[in-house]
């Protein structure tokens, strides 16, 4: 009795098929999806999945064999009690469990049971609807946009030369006046105790009165000195070298949109740093988007990509492990 195909064949009947004691097999709906490393158009249908914390006996093998073989309940029972027994002790010794058109069941180095999907569609509505190939359009950007750039930042930096001139020509004058009035506007001696004392300086002692002296100079040097850092901010930022983000670069990781989980596989481990861009760049050639993860005095590359259903997990990881290298690991779901 090939248990393991029945249950297969169950759930495109049932949306949930029990091994008693072990988990439940279910299936649900899966919308229409895009892979857009491959360029594939995936139709909608019903996915396979594995519930570990379903353990409940719901009958349906049991009556599925005694209406397959012709026998009686209680050996449809023990045959379906061995069967889950025998998967129970391969589990144990870290071995998978293949279900034909169904799956493919282990155990971690945690002892939490992980199912990887064969990608079957147990939908009966949208069975045989082939995978269509789809790719993004990309548009030329039109030599047109880049012409009207330049004269539009060439004309913004006139107005800050005018300004900067006209300041200067005001500041000349200004000395050139008060220069004048000290060299040839003296003022007698007789004349100069006869003009009236300024209100500023009454009541105002000489310590306060040298007090408000500085405050003045350091005033007037402090918006020069704002004047020339300024200058000074402005140059460097025209000889400022490119950033991260430019260099292609991206130290954010992405958050997924709802509904979505991340998986992490690592490819392997660098202590030079030559290499790892090296690989980094082989990622982005092949269309993942890298990850990287310091570990001592190593450095851990791999692909990090969001996903909704435990089917693309292991495509991603068989793709990974074509291009970059066999032994690549999923660390993180």
């Amino acid at each position: 009795m090939d248990i393991g195909k029945y249950i297969g064949e169950l759930l495109y009947q049932h949306d949930a098929v029990a091994l008693p004691g072990l988990g439940t097999f279910v299936s649900a709906y899966q919308p229409a999806e895009i892979d857009q490393v491959r360029g594939e158009l995936h139709p909608p249908g019903k996915g396979a999945g594995f519930n570990p914390n379903l353990v409940q006996d719901d009958g349906l093998l049991v009556k599925f064999l005694q209406n397959r073989h012709h026998v009686s309940f209680e050996a449809a029972q023990r045959q379906v009690k061995q069967y889950v027994e025998e998967v129970q002790a391969a589990l144990e010794r870290q071995e998978m469990v293949d279900f034909p058109e169904l799956g493919r069941l282990y155990q971690d180095y945690e002892k939490n049971l992980q199912f990887l999907p064969d990608g079957t569609n147990f939908s009966l509505e949208a069975y045989g609807l082939p995978m269509v190939e789809a790719y993004p359009a990309r548009r030329a950007r039109t030599s047109q946009a880049t012409s009207t750039t330049a004269p539009a930042s060439t004309a913004s930096t006139q107005p800050t030369n005018y300004a900067l001139i006209g300041a200067i020509a005001v500041g000349v004058a200004v000395i050139l006046v008060a220069g004048y009035f000290l060299l040839f506007n003296e003022v007698p001696q007789d004349e100069e105790a006869l003009l009236p004392v300024p209100t500023s300086r009454v009541n105002v002692s000489p310590s306060d009165q040298k007090a408000n002296t500085d405050s003045t100079v350091e005033s007037n040097e402090g918006t020069a000195s704002e004047q020339e850092s300024e200058t000074a901010v402005s140059g460097e930022q025209e000889r400022e070298p490119a950033g991260d983000e430019e260099a292609g670069w991206d130290n954010e990781e992405p958050t997924p949109a709802p509904g979505q989980k991340r998986l992490v596989i690592i490819i392997g481990a660098f202590g030079s740093q030559e290499n790892v861009s090296r690989l980094v760049d082989d990622i982005y050639d092949a269309g993942y988007e890298p990850y990287t993860e310091k570990s001592g005095s190593l450095t851990r590359v791999g692909v990090q990509k969001a996903y909704r259903q435990p089917a693309e997990l292991e495509r991603v990881l068989n793709d990974v492990r074509n291009r970059f290298n066999s032994d690549a690991q999923l660390i993180k779901k």
